[in-house]
């Protein structure tokens, strides 16, 4: 008897625990991107804590970088679990969404009060997958700015007030800054994604796209892509020596040590420019076009959902539209952040010639939203490989390419 009332008691005293404030915490996991700026680390701490406090839970963040986030979290999704809240590259989103790994939003955004307007059209795209919204753009950065060496442009004859606008007036400036054991640029070749971004924006510059809007078709062969190539062969004869064998993070390093005169790269490289080469007396202008045609960048950055296996969905949405709104974002992104309001606000206190990083973004699309696309940026890189060491004519090595490509979607 008193075994049963002692259980009666345990039950009542159960059913009562969180009217008395002793119900376990919702508990949110986020894995995140390794940062080495402290500021940045702490901010996003302090973000945390404030919608901690704000919703009575806990946010257990853990950063890692690159290469074992997209790795680990991938092994993890896969088999059902992973972190609540996913920072997705760009290029991962659609195959997160073929493999129903994330999570849906288009019925939540209805609601949300978050707009695509508020967001760099380039990045809002790159959330999406066959119509439906799977993620919102959380940083960006663009492949790319156009930073040039005023010191070189004055000794070589060239206004350092007038970079070039063109392709055409880009090689003309870097065969005059091509002398001795100067050169106009840097190309590169690597093993990431850079050389991808950057002969995409080339392409797109030309109006040109690497896959059609369904993602049944390449179309990197077309006249824009072929001239994009082209175009980036032609950099390369105004380049060092050993233009295969480096990526572009070795080819930026000579553009710091004043070997090269131009040399294309993201908005973060002012940060690499201020630590190894601070008195670097340099300018940033943005892509140069085609003759008729537009400067467009490709975008890089992260957008954030939700794990399809959270269990606590309406709490990790509540984080997604906090960690997106204005006053948050441009304080916890190391990229640029995504809104574009608080994009704006980032660049004028952190960056130099923030307004021509700002049109450059504006202008950005992003790399083909498919799931094969690490596939399809393999096949790109090998046919830009045999294009700038001479083993294929530029339009044989993309309809070559372009064949690759289609036969995966077979």
């Amino acid at each position: 008897m008193k075994m049963r009332r002692l259980l009666v008691a345990m039950a009542i005293m159960m059913a009562l625990l969180p009217t008395l404030g002793w119900a376990q915490k919702k508990t949110l996991t986020f894995w995140t991107l390794q940062q080495a700026a402290i500021d940045i680390q702490t901010a996003q701490q302090n973000a945390v804590k404030d919608f901690e406090a704000k919703f009575n839970c806990t946010v257990q963040v853990t950063s890692f970088p690159y290469v074992e986030l997209r790795d680990k979290m991938l092994t993890a999704v896969a088999g059902g679990q992973g972190p609540d809240l996913l920072l997705l590259d760009q290029i991962w989103v659609s195959q997160y969404a073929a493999a129903k790994y994330v999570m849906p939003i288009t019925n939540l955004m209805k609601t949300s009060g978050i707009k695509a307007d508020d967001y760099f059209p380039g990045a809002w795209g790159a959330g999406s997958y066959l119509g439906e919204t799977y993620a919102v753009p959380f940083d960006v950065g663009v492949w790319a700015l156009m930073y040039y060496n005023k010191d070189m442009f004055k000794a070589a004859g060239l206004n350092p007030d007038k970079p070039p606008v063109t392709w055409d007036e880009f090689l003309v400036a870097a065969k005059k800054l091509t002398k001795g054991d100067k050169y106009g640029t840097a190309v590169w070749l690597g093993k990431g994604d850079a050389i991808q971004c950057m002969t995409d924006a080339f392409t797109f510059s030309g109006g040109g796209k690497i896959i059609s809007d369904d993602g049944k078709k390449a179309l990197l062969n077309s006249p824009a892509g072929v001239a994009a190539l082209n175009f980036w062969k032609a950099c390369a004869e105004v380049s060092p020596p050993g233009t295969v064998g480096r990526d572009e993070e070795e080819s930026f390093k000579l553009f710091t040590a004043g070997q090269v005169g131009m040399f294309f790269y993201g908005e973060w490289g002012q940060d690499s420019i201020a630590s190894r080469a601070p008195k670097l007396n340099y300018g940033v202008a943005n892509l140069p076009k085609p003759t008729n045609g537009k400067s467009v960048g490709t975008f890089g950055g992260f957008n954030i959902g939700i794990n399809a296996q959270c269990a606590n969905k309406d709490l990790a949405w509540e984080f997604v539209k906090y960690s997106t709104k204005k006053d948050v974002n441009q304080k916890i992104t190391m990229l640029t952040p995504a809104n574009k309001a608080a994009a704006n606000a980032y660049l004028k206190e952190k960056r130099k010639f923030p307004d021509t990083i700002y049109q450059q973004l504006t202008l950005a699309l992003f790399r083909p939203s498919v799931p094969n696309y690490p596939e399809i940026a393999e096949i790109q890189r090998t046919a830009t490989g045999k294009i700038l060491l001479g083993e294929m004519d530029t339009k044989a090595a993309l309809d070559e390419a372009a064949a690759a490509i289609d036969a995966l979607q077979d």
